[in-house]
């Protein structure tokens, strides 16, 4: 039996001082009338009284149902108000908050920031804003971002951010290359291999990673092209200029022609998303919008 008093312990009891029968407080509540008499009987196992005198044909109240009334009805009195007082304060929210995103973020990610914001902060307008990771920093500085979505952790240092994404990297290849055939795909195939390669300063992030993943596993591509764009890097696979390492979340746009094959790669080579903003912002809004951001994301398991 519990052994604490529940909300819905005093909102049944409530209901049957005022109705004085159970099955009016029942129907009152939408409940059956069985719980409504088990919540009762545990609260008044709690208190070690009887709240109601009843029998066949009445309910009343004991001189202890009465005390215990006047106490129930001030908490969820108290309860309506705060609850009253927190839809209050949500419905005030209004403005606008400016979101940095890059790119490979615009199919998979946007769309669920925007429905969760629109669903649960409907006074704020969240104003979407196309940067690179390397842009961002520079644009939170200089208050032309809220809040970023980027890539780039090391350069967050003097930012309230959390890691929001997190995926792996699959292999991009033309179904015409022989490692489409093979059914495990190790970094050591890569080596000689035509590879498409991050740009160095638009895609810091993705280029800096995997030349270190190049570098401690000993493996020496061939690089043919560097590039920062999604849409770019499978173009060039399609047209079978190399191969190439892209998040997860690139392979809901594969053009014909192109694979995404599983690789065998360290645990820590992952591309990851990180929300960030001012430490002390000066828009009161940017709070809820970037934990709202984080929520959204968590149900929807990107997290």
């Amino acid at each position: 039996m519990n052994t604490s008093i529940t909300l819905e312990q005093i909102k049944c009891f409530i209901a049957v001082s005022e109705e004085l029968n159970f099955r009016k407080a029942a129907k009152k509540l939408n409940m059956s009338q069985p719980p409504v008499t088990r919540h009762i009987l545990n609260l008044e196992h709690h208190l070690k009284t009887q709240l109601f005198n009843r029998n066949s044909r009445s309910v009343k109240l004991t001189r202890d149902g009465t005390l215990f009334l006047t106490h129930a009805t001030e908490i969820i009195s108290r309860i309506d108000d705060a609850t009253n007082t927190i839809l209050k304060n949500k419905n005030n929210l209004k403005g606008s908050i400016s979101l940095g995103f890059v790119p490979s973020m615009a199919t998979n990610i946007l769309p669920i920031i925007a429905k969760h914001i629109k669903g649960k902060l409907p006074q704020i307008k969240l104003v979407f804003r196309e940067y690179m990771s390397y842009e961002q920093v520079p644009a939170l500085n200089a208050g032309n971002l809220d809040i970023g979505l980027t890539r780039l952790p090391k350069d967050l240092n003097a930012f309230n951010y959390s890691r929001v994404v997190s995926e792996p990297y699959y292999l991009a290849v033309n179904e015409n290359n022989p490692l489409s055939k093979k059914n495990e795909i190790s970094i050591y195939d890569l080596h000689g291999e035509d590879f498409i390669m991050y740009d160095a300063i638009i895609g810091k992030y993705s280029f800096e990673l995997l030349s270190s993943l190049f570098v401690n596993s000993g493996v020496k591509p061939n690089f043919v092209q560097y590039v920062s764009q999604p849409s770019v890097f499978l173009g060039l696979v399609r047209a079978s200029v190399g191969v190439a390492l892209l998040a997860s979340s690139s392979k809901e746009n594969l053009p014909e022609n192109v694979l995404f094959k599983k690789i065998l790669l360290p645990e820590w080579v992952r591309a990851d998303v990180f929300l960030a903003t001012k430490k002390e912002p000066k828009n009161k809004l940017i709070p809820e919008v970037y934990n709202s951001i984080i929520e959204a994301l968590y149900i929807a398991e990107k997290i």
